[in-house]
């Protein structure tokens, strides 16, 4: 007896977002959070870091961490850039982001647009290194230190994105 397409495919989705590696930690699913602007469900936040890790010292710990963001809605990679660097531009001093620029820009420069079902992924490897996924390809790569902490604080470090979805990934 086969499962329909719909069916297996969902629940390999179901499988493969529970526990992921990243080198050889495994990392769990920590917590999900459906960010919200204006009404409209923009993406389902999902978090994933190693199970005995602090999750309020996450971003700090140089331990592995996974956030990956699933699109409920389309959305212009201009809008997303634009996003980032007003949090980045926030949070940081000029001092901190003027030696990531370039990077930052590379990072960028490997945007999409996305629409309803599409997803991002955003890696820190116990390396370090930042990773970025799109529906599940790798479409940039960086050793740079610290450019993945920096930009995971985008979602996860204080004064970023939005307070209520940081709360909720690091409950």
């Amino acid at each position: 007896m086969s499962l329909p397409a719909t069916l297996l495919s969902a629940l390999l989705l179901l499988v493969s977002t529970s526990v992921t590696a990243t080198t050889d930690v495994s990392l769990a699913t920590r917590n999900q959070h459906l960010f919200r602007y204006l009404f409209m469900d923009i993406y389902t936040a999902t978090l994933y870091a190693p199970g005995n890790s602090n999750l309020t010292r996450l971003l700090e710990s140089q331990q592995p961490i996974r956030l990956t963001l699933q699109y409920h809605r389309s959305i212009d990679r201009d809008d997303m850039i634009k996003a980032a660097m007003v949090t980045l531009k926030r949070q940081h001093p000029r001092s901190r982001l003027n030696p990531l620029l370039d990077e930052i820009e590379q990072l960028h420069a490997h945007f999409a647009d996305v629409r309803d079902g599409d997803t991002y992924s955003l890696t820190r490897t116990a390396e370090g290194e930042l990773l970025l996924h799109h529906n599940g390809q790798l479409s940039f790569q960086s050793t740079t230190p610290g450019l993945a902490e920096l930009y995971l604080g985008i979602w996860l470090a204080p004064n970023g994105l939005s307070d209520d979805l940081r709360s909720a990934l690091l409950r």
